[in-house]
C-alpha cells in the first residue's frame, strides 16, 4: 500500500474512532439521567402507589425524551389529582395521565431510537467526507509544493530590451 492510500485509510479510521466515541459519550449520558429520574421516584413519601406508578411512567417518558410542555402537563395534573380528596375522581386522573404517559414514552423512545440509528450510520459518512477533504487539500498544497519545486531558474534579459 502506498503511503497516500496509507495516510487516507488512517485518517478515516481516526475520525470514525473519534465520532463513535463522543457519539457514544452522549448517549451514555442520557442513560446515567435516567437512572437519577428513578432514585428521585424513592423519595416520594407518598402511600399510594398508584401515584408512584403513575410518577414513574411520567419519569420514563420524560428520560425518553418527551418534550418539556407535556411533562409539564403531567407534573401539573399530578398535583391537581394530590390536591383532590375525592378518591375515584383522583384514581381516574391517575389512570388517565399514566395511559397518555405511557403512550408519549413510547413515541419519544422510538423517535430516539430512531434518531440514534440515523447518527450512528452518518458517523462513517461524515468521517469519510472530512477524510477526502483533507485529503484533497493536502494534495493540491503538494501538488503546489511540486510545481514550485519543478520552477526552472532563468536569467533576466534587460540588456534585450534596451
Amino acid at each position: 500500500m502506498n503511503p497516500r492510500k496509507r495516510h487516507f485509510v488512517i485518517t478515516y479510521l481516526v475520525l470514525g474512532v473519534f465520532l463513535t466515541s463522543f457519539l457514544w459519550a452522549n448517549f451514555s449520558h442520557t442513560a446515567e439521567s435516567s437512572n437519577s429520574h428513578n432514585m428521585a421516584l424513592g423519595t416520594v413519601s407518598i402511600s399510594d402507589q398508584k401515584f408512584k406508578d403513575t410518577f414513574a411512567v411520567v419519569l420514563e417518558a420524560e428520560a425518553a425524551g418527551a418534550e418539556s410542555t407535556q411533562i409539564k402537563d403531567f407534573v401539573d395534573r399530578l398535583n391537581l389529582a394530590l390536591n383532590l380528596t375525592d378518591e375515584a375522581e383522583t384514581s381516574a386522573i391517575l389512570d388517565q395521565i399514566k395511559a397518555e404517559a405511557s403512550q408519549l414514552r413510547d413515541i419519544a423512545s422510538l423517535r430516539s431510537y430512531y434518531n440514534k440509528i440515523f447518527v450512528l450510520a452518518m458517523v462513517p459518512v461524515a468521517a469519510l467526507i472530512v477524510t477526502l477533504c483533507v485529503h484533497y487539500a493536502l494534495k493540491r498544497r503538494q501538488s503546489k509544493v511540486e510545481q514550485i519545486m519543478n520552477m526552472k531558474i532563468r536569467e533576466k534579459r534587460e540588456a534585450q530590451n534596451v
